[in-house]
């Protein structure tokens, strides 16, 4: 096991803090035993090369092992450069580089489409929601946090490995495409005249569109919506958080649909 170069090492760093450099490079950094252990179990051919302390080898043999039997490159680096690197306040002493998967193609019969959800933690928790209910491809529109950002893919727990994200620079554009297509669009809303989800049909190929909980889904975007569709309230509050909102549809749309 060869040390991590210092050029290895500020890669790292720039990765979990800049998402310039993720874009620039279309890679990312994952940090920790959970993630390296979802990457090595989902994604290996992802995975550019590791790192770990002596401390967390000690600690995690059996991931280290199981990296080096896959032929992926590791290296040490001491407990003082972890802390240096790291994103978290008590690092463990394990990080790895990956490529960003890309959507080559759709796949499946249902999108899940995102404007401007900017709340790491909401995104990263969408992400594993759609995971749940097998939702394969999602559209992160203008203004959405960044999906590779070292909050989201924790907050993901492994799940980013599972559901193919494209970075939509002009997601107006690309659900106007989509519409095109065949697409039936339903639009998440707090409109009195929107369908109740349980009274809405589903159509066999569906992009849920949702938006932020404070400003909702821009106009532009409403406009290419098939229909707005909303969570009816039955006691007291303004509006769900979006992440809430996401696995009420999707459970609504297995239930219909499976």
């Amino acid at each position: 096991m060869t040390p991590l170069t210092e050029l290895r090492a500020n890669h790292i760093r720039s990765l979990l803090r800049d998402a310039r450099a993720r874009r620039g490079d279309s890679e990312f950094a994952i940090e920790g035993p959970h993630l390296l252990e979802a990457a090595l179990e989902k994604a290996p051919k992802l995975i550019l090369y590791a790192a770990f302390t002596q401390d967390a080898v000690a600690r995690h043999g059996a991931l280290f092992d199981r990296a080096e039997s896959l032929g992926i490159e590791v290296h040490s680096l001491p407990a003082k450069l972890s802390f240096r690197i790291s994103d978290t306040q008590e690092p463990q002493g394990i990080f790895a580089v990956a490529r960003m998967p890309r959507l080559t193609h759709l796949h499946g019969n249902v999108l899940l489409a995102l404007d401007g959800v900017q709340d790491p933690g909401n995104v990263g928790t969408i992400i594993r929601t759609a995971v749940w209910f097998a939702v394969p491809n999602m559209l992160l529109g203008e203004g959405t946090a960044d999906p590779y950002a070292p909050k989201v893919v924790r907050s993901t727990q492994g799940a980013i490995f599972d559901v193919s994200i494209d970075l939509v620079a002009d997601l107006s554009k690309r659900l106007t495409e989509l519409r095109t297509a065949g697409w039936h669009i339903l639009a998440a809303t707090l409109e009195a005249s929107a369908t109740s989800i349980f009274e809405a049909s589903f159509p066999e190929r569906v992009v849920l569109l949702l938006g932020t909980e404070a400003r909702g889904i821009r106009p532009e975007l409403l406009a290419l919506a098939n229909e707005q569709i909303t969570i009816p309230r039955y006691g007291a509050g303004e509006s769900l958080n979006v992440a809430q909102s996401a696995a009420i549809i999707l459970a609504e749309y297995r239930r219909q649909t499976s």
